[in-house]
């Protein structure tokens, strides 16, 4: 089991000094995990909206691949019909390059219709121009002298997208598969599959069952193929920690939902709830990982019974203090990755 440590970057406020502290909050931190065991950083990708101050995820990851060199740099996730396909590959390849060939690049569709709207596009046409971009892309990483005619992208002119990938033969490939139709996409293109944030071991097992049952349907293999779980995570010996946790994370579901569900945010600030819904609450309580580090421990055991290989741990969500998710990920580090010590290899690269 790998793990690795993913970044929301919610923020509170707007203007410059919360962003300052909030971007140097995060490369102090990064920093400190360089030689802590983690596997990897991931950055998601959201724009327009205090949920994530994580417009440019491949700038955030540039610098922190300086300041952490041996961890791993990847996106979780690029939405991909946001990017125009050939600069996506450009920004890309240079990271790898200037990485020394660390990235991972996790891809998806996106979900939040605000940001279609603040670029121009529209969410319907989400599914059809991904798996375009997708052709597209591949081609660009595997194949010189690149032209495309698409419904959406069009390569009009040979190109050779330069730096060529550092990695061979790029890359490692992420998709956030969830849906059966993203699930069967996931495995006929060779990628590694990103699972439900809040899922069970059984319900992960049991998406780990249908990956393997259309692999056999389409003759594909998915030995070697890595397998994500993302996760909040609250490390901690108060017995209240959890409820606290809990609350917060219960509190970034809502914010996820109301966004997900249309509503646009009011001078740049997400949507939050006035009250913390206790189903929600309840929901997140049973399905953090959260505890001691023992407890931590067999619960990362669990979760790997049901095929996972990759735990993306995310310590900061909802309004939880800094420092209460700092000294968390610290004792996370002292308490559990010890545990899973030398698990920290190369992802599996894609398009195989």
């Amino acid at each position: 089991m790998r793990i690795g440590i993913t970044y929301l970057s919610a923020s509170r406020d707007i203007d410059r000094a919360t962003t300052d502290e909030k971007y140097g909050d995060f490369f102090r931190e990064v920093e400190w995990a360089n030689d802590k065991g983690f596997a990897g950083v991931w950055i998601t990708e959201h724009h327009f909206s205090t949920y994530s101050l994580s417009s440019s995820p491949l700038l955030l990851l540039t610098k922190a691949a300086t300041v952490a060199p041996n961890l791993r740099v990847g996106t979780g996730i690029l939405v991909l019909p946001l990017w125009d396909p050939v600069r996506l590959v450009a920004d890309v390849c240079t990271l790898d390059a200037v990485s020394g060939g660390r990235v991972d690049l996790g891809i998806g569709r996106g979900y939040q219709s605000h940001e279609f709207h603040g670029y121009g596009r529209d969410l319907a046409d989400s599914r059809a121009m991904f798996e375009e971009a997708v052709d597209l892309i591949t081609q660009l990483l595997t194949s010189e002298d690149t032209t495309f005619d698409g419904r959406h992208y069009h390569v009009d002119a040979p190109v050779t997208v330069l730096p060529r990938p550092t990695q061979n033969p790029h890359p490692p490939v992420w998709l956030a598969a969830v849906s059966p139709e993203s699930t069967r996409f996931a495995v006929t293109r060779g990628f590694n599959f990103m699972g439900l944030a809040l899922a069970t071991p059984a319900e992960l097992a049991k998406h780990w069952r249908a990956i393997e049952d259309i692999a056999r349907e389409t003759g594909q293999s998915v030995a070697g193929r890595e397998y994500s779980a993302n996760r909040y995570v609250y490390c901690t010996t108060d017995p209240d920690g959890r409820r606290l946790a809990a609350r917060e994370a219960a509190r970034q579901m809502a914010m996820s939902r109301a966004l997900a569900t249309g509503a646009v945010p009011v001078h740049g600030v997400a949507p939050a709830p006035a009250e913390i819904d206790p189903a929600d609450e309840e929901l997140a309580y049973q399905r953090l990982l959260a505890g001691t580090p023992d407890e931590i421990v067999a619960q990362i055991e669990e979760i790997a019974d049901s095929g996972v290989t990759y735990i993306s741990a995310g310590f900061q969500y909802g309004a939880m203090p800094t420092e209460a998710s700092f000294r968390s990920m610290k004792l996370f580090a002292e308490g559990v990755l010890p545990a899973f010590a030398g698990t920290t290899g190369a992802a599996t690269p894609a398009f195989s």
